[in-house]
């Protein structure tokens, strides 16, 4: 599998999923998970956009280790893709703009707990590796992001 085939699955199951499983680690090294609302930006590849606002812990923890893992499923369990890279909080109006357009009209729960806008922080989850697990075959497959396709 080449990386473009893994972008088009992650895109796919996010699609119609909406959601991901966030993994960060706090300064004691205990890791945190928390559900997110992911989205890919065709423009943008290799990146996946998710939002939060800039007074939870996640983003005090990406500071301090940007190092972050998200996992994506199908709804059927047949594909689980274990995604690996590092996390840039941006606080740029086009790429909020984008991201919002992206994945908006999917924060229905945030949009209830957080108001201020300007309080908004883009989580970009740069890739370096994705692992698609394939339950149902007993298949894994690794794809390192670094190198060219």
């Amino acid at each position: 599998m080449h990386k473009h085939e893994i972008m088009g699955l992650i895109d796919t199951i996010i699609e119609e999923n909406r959601v991901a499983v966030l993994a960060t680690v706090d300064t004691g090294g205990a890791p945190h998970l928390r559900w997110m609302t992911p989205g890919c930006i065709h423009e943008r590849p290799g990146t996946i956009f998710m939002v939060s606002s800039s007074r939870f812990s996640k983003v005090e923890q990406i500071q301090n280790n940007p190092n972050a893992e998200l996992m994506v499923q199908s709804r059927a369990l047949d594909k689980i893709i274990n995604i690996r890279g590092k996390i840039n909080l941006l606080n740029n109006p086009s790429i909020r703009s984008e991201t919002l357009e992206c994945i908006g009209r999917h924060l229905h729960t945030f949009w209830n707990l957080n108001q201020p806008e300007n309080e908004l922080v883009v989580l970009e989850l740069v890739i370096e590796q994705a692992v698609v697990y394939l339950p149902q075959k007993g298949s894994r497959i690794s794809v390192d992001f670094s190198g060219e396709d």
